[in-house]
């Protein structure tokens, strides 16, 4: 009888060639197989960067959309301070029209301006967006400052809002006498403010107390020159907050404050208080009043004529 080890060993040969050859088979016909790689979309990083001044935004609700779908955002996210805000998209899903996408800026915790930018569509790579500067939530006064005499727009003045002696906010008319006054929603609302424009001497100082309606409002102030009379003189205020009393005394009632560029005209000396009149012009009444006063002299200078 054949010894089984015998038989069993060109089996196991057989067997193992035949699995080698069979693998180097199978190792033949993948390498020829072609491989196609994921083609990848390119992608856009939309940068924002936000600038609060004087105030803290709880947090900043981000946007992109489409210009002509504003109803279909790309993406909207949400920040908070000190995260870098940016949004990245496919860059073949922008909209490929001039301007044609939109940027939203929302601040939250406070009725804060929404802002928006519009850009267009790039390669790949970043949109840096132009700073979104965050403001004090105000009420907005379109304001448009004219001779009176002539009509003529009254350039590059300056305008001052206040209440109760406090500075409520500033701004500069461009050269057609136009300007968008902030005036902020924290104020009493129901008393008038102090509206003052200073042309840098081409008129007197124009004073008004008026009313400033929520939401946007547009307003046009005539300036018209002071007439003065026998003995009168200009002086010009030279400080800050001056007070204009009813009275000579120190204690006397403050009628209102006055600022540096503000302007009187006086028509008494006494010692180093003066006597004259501002004029104020009242919202209410729509006309002109002079109001007469008291002020001390080291606050003012006289002004060339």
């Amino acid at each position: 009888m054949e010894n089984p080890a015998k038989l069993f060993l060109p089996i196991y040969l057989i067997i193992c060639l035949s699995f080698g050859f069979s693998q180097e088979d199978s190792t033949a016909v993948d390498s020829n197989i072609s491989v196609k790689k994921a083609q990848e979309s390119e992608t856009v990083n939309i940068i924002a960067t936000v600038n609060p001044i004087e105030v803290t935004p709880t947090a900043f609700r981000f946007s992109i959309y489409p210009r002509n779908h504003p109803a279909e955002p790309f993406m909207r996210k949400l920040f908070f301070p000190g995260e870098p805000i940016q949004i990245i998209l496919p860059v073949n899903i922008l909209n490929t029209d001039t301007l044609g996408n939109i940027a939203k800026m929302e601040p939250l915790g406070d009725a804060y301006d929404i802002q928006y930018r519009m850009f267009n569509k790039e390669g790949s790579g970043e949109i840096k967006l132009a700073q979104f500067d965050i403001l004090v939530p105000a009420d907005i006064m379109k304001l448009n400052v004219v001779d009176k005499t002539s009509g003529n727009p009254i350039p590059n003045c300056h305008i001052r809002v206040s209440q109760y002696g406090e500075t409520l906010s500033m701004a500069e008319a461009d050269t057609s006498g136009y300007t968008s006054v902030r005036v902020p929603i924290k104020r009493n609302k129901e008393e008038p403010v102090l509206l003052s424009i200073n042309t840098d001497g081409q008129f007197p100082t124009w004073k008004g107390s008026i009313v400033v309606p929520e939401g946007d409002s547009e307003r046009t102030v005539k300036i018209s020159p002071i007439k003065l009379d026998t003995g009168e003189s200009i002086y010009e205020v030279i400080d800050e907050l001056v007070p204009f009393r009813e009275g000579p005394e120190n204690g006397s009632t403050v009628l209102f404050l006055l600022n540096e560029g503000d302007q009187l005209v006086i028509s008494k000396v006494a010692g180093d208080r003066l006597f004259g009149r501002a004029r104020i012009y009242l919202d209410n009444q729509s006309k002109y009043q002079n109001v007469n006063g008291w002020i001390l002299g080291k606050h003012v200078c006289l002004k060339d004529n």
